[in-house]
């Protein structure tokens, strides 16, 4: 007896004993034998009387499709597979499917028992047909179910290999996981200092959820057990470390804050996923959203979560660097991109022996709805690869055309541009790179390209040599970008044949409060830089004190706002007719200046352990710090009296116990100088 077709159709239609009424009764006995076994009983716990309800009619409906005389197998196979998706992703198995269907199935032939064998015997041969082609089909797409999870993990695995930023990392993922049947939402989020969440990306329904939590709606996801809305999944797995999974998302009263919202976008289940770095500490949150209930009850999706955390955590750690953007500012962002709403402002960088103009640096700006400037330091952490390229495209034609602009009108100065690291390498970067260029008649040697700070592999590091090789071969400057911000940078001091690095700003700004420390840092990486034959520029030089203390200590050129704040390319000329800023290293006018001079004197000293006979006479020379003394601290006897001492001291060498007390006590009085001027 065939499933479908006429012969089966004609033995349906007689059928008048399996009524609506006799279908109700079925599906009540069927669910008060299955109810009673694991794992259905765990999954009809998690309904609520409606759905359960709903559940009964959606299996009455399901049964009378079976029984349906004119189905078809095309029909049939579609509706069998959508089932079976929702109950693999349930966690029902196919021998739960079959168990069930055997009790559905030994009810019908009960029923039929009563009509003549003649015609109950097609029938139930034709439903047996169809409930085993039934089962079939729902057991493929159990596999089938598998090898979407496990295309979806391998779309994510590769998307890692080929992104080098946190924006486009999370963007990749949930475009991955966005395909997922059965998923409705996902957040990532990051605790801000408050201990709030922050979202930084969504996808499905979470960009609602989002923007429920940002009008007030629903709370913000907190981490702190002592708040309402720090006692759900995701505080309780940020603290924990472990994934916490919500199979009834309405059941409990710590999702009460979430609760309303959470029913109108129909969120049954969850799952909060911590992302950890190697100490074991949660850095990042996933938030997953199903509207099934238990959907991540199943041994397959357990599999994939713990993928997750594995995998996603290991990337976010290296790049968590990364400054919290939260979703409405990094999407305002990239729409004031699209839109080409950027300005380049530029920062002279100088010599620091002359004053003279070296270059400007081209500092991208986004500028908003009011017309106000944002910096990049806010927005490029919210980029993705090709935003960042479409940025690099639209400054280097302002700062090639400004450029030029400025030549005609008689400032010739070549330009620096910031790029990725991982653009070296990328034919993109290049053909924009030259056809901008030629476009506007700039010759490649005016222009220096600075090579931010990102993580690197070896292969990294081979493929960008090649690229920094071939670049440099047209003329084209490659300088290294917050020299001392990281490993990578001291490693790629090694590799690259730079024309330049840049000491980070960030060292130079904690002159402030650690004055020694920061000078320290200046003077060992220009000995460093200058030992590979590489010219030092320093950034953040806010003062006289930190201009004056970077020349002394070696460094070839200098910026920051102690020299000029960045500005608009029609402001070059009249500051640059302006500019004067001269430096004596050998007679320091700052407090700062003289701690530069005493930390040479001091390295001078260590160099002439080996030379004892010699010591004597240094330690008597005048040096940079007594011309300070006689000129801008004559009246201070303390300073003068621990000069003395530190000269007496240092006969018995730098390494001496008494000589670095001393030291350290001309240290801090200059230090007492510095920071209460």
């Amino acid at each position: 007896m065939a499933a479908y077709g006429k012969e089966a159709a004609s033995a349906l239609t007689r059928i008048d004993l399996l009524d609506r009424r006799a279908l109700a009764e079925i599906v009540e006995c069927t669910f008060a034998q299955v109810g009673q076994c694991q794992p259905v009983a765990d999954i009809l716990s998690r309904l609520n009387a409606e759905e359960f309800a709903r559940l009964k009619g959606q299996l009455a409906d399901y049964i009378a499709m079976l029984l349906e005389p004119n189905l078809d197998a095309e029909t049939h196979a579609t509706q069998a597979r959508r089932v079976g998706a929702v109950h693999a992703f349930v966690g029902l198995g196919p021998q739960w499917l079959a168990h069930t269907y055997s009790i559905v199935e030994q009810q019908i032939v009960d029923r039929l028992s009563a009509l003549p064998i003649e015609r109950s015997a097609p029938v139930e041969r034709s439903i047996n047909q169809r409930i085993l082609l039934d089962i079939r089909e729902q057991a493929e797409s159990f596999g089938t179910v598998g090898k979407s999870l496990t295309a979806t993990i391998t779309q994510i695995d590769r998307s890692i290999n080929s992104v080098a930023n946190l924006s486009d990392l999370i963007r990749g993922a949930f475009e991955a996981m966005d395909s997922i049947e059965g998923l409705l939402a996902g957040l990532f989020l990051r605790s801000d200092s408050t201990g709030e969440l922050q979202v930084e990306a969504t996808f499905g329904l979470g960009r609602r959820y989002h923007e429920a939590m940002e009008e007030g709606e629903t709370p913000k996801i907190h981490i702190d057990a002592n708040r309402a809305a720090g006692r759900g999944p995701g505080g309780q797995a940020w603290r924990s470390a472990e994934i916490v999974v919500a199979h009834d998302w309405m059941a409990s009263a710590d999702r009460a804050p979430w609760r309303s919202v959470s029913a109108e976008l129909g969120f049954r289940s969850g799952a909060a996923i911590p992302l950890l770095d190697e100490s074991g500490r949660t850095i990042a949150l996933l938030m997953l959203y199903s509207h099934y209930p238990g959907f991540f009850a199943s041994n397959r999706i357990e599999k994939f979560l713990i993928h997750l955390q594995l995998v996603l955590g290991r990337e976010v750690a290296r790049r968590i660097h990364a400054p919290i953007v939260p979703m409405t500012e990094s999407t305002a962002y990239r729409r004031l991109l699209d839109i080409q709403s950027v300005a380049v402002l530029y920062q002279p960088i100088v010599n620091l022996r002359d004053s003279t103009l070296v270059k400007v640096e081209a500092l991208a700006r986004l500028i908003d709805e009011r017309g106000e400037m944002i910096p990049a330091q806010r927005f490029l952490p919210a980029l993705g690869e090709s935003d960042l390229l479409q940025l690099f495209e639209t400054v280097l034609r302002i700062a090639c055309r400004d450029c030029m602009m400025l030549e005609c009108a008689g400032l010739r100065t070549n330009i620096a541009v910031n790029i990725p690291a991982p653009a070296l390498a990328d034919p993109r970067y290049r053909e924009v790179l030259f056809a901008i260029l030629l476009e506007n008649g700039l010759a490649p040697n005016r222009l220096t390209l600075e090579m931010l700070e990102t993580p690197e592999d070896a292969a990294d590091l081979t493929r960008h040599e090649r690229s920094i090789a071939q670049l440099r071969a047209h003329g084209i400057e490659i300088e290294q970008d917050d020299l001392g911000s990281a490993h990578s940078s001291l490693v790629r001091l090694d590799r690259y044949p730079f024309d330049g690095v840049k000491i980070d700003q960030a060292l130079v700004q904690g002159a402030r409060i650690h004055p020694q420390r920061a000078l320290e840092f200046i003077l060992h990486l220009t000995r460093l830089a200058h030992a590979l034959d590489i010219p030092v520029t320093v950034e953040g030089l806010e003062n006289h004190g930190t201009i004056e203390a970077a020349t002394i200590l070696g460094a070839d050129r200098g910026q920051g706002y102690g020299i000029a704040r960045p500005m608009q390319a029609s402001e070059l000329l009249q500051w640059h007719a302006d500019f004067q800023h001269r430096i004596d290293p050998q007679t320091p006018q700052t407090s700062l200046g003289a701690m530069a001079g005493f930390l040479l004197w001091d390295l001078q000293l260590a160099e002439l352990a080996r030379w004892p006979n010699m010591l004597a006479e240094f330690t008597r020379g005048d040096s940079i710090i007594d011309r300070y003394r006689r000129t801008h601290a004559a009246t201070d006897a303390r300073l003068e009296h621990l000069l003395a001492r530190t000269r007496a001291e240092a006969s018995q060498g730098a390494n001496h116990e008494r000589y670095r007390r001393a030291r350290q006590e001309v240290m801090k009085e200059l230090h007492e100088h510095w920071t209460s001027m």
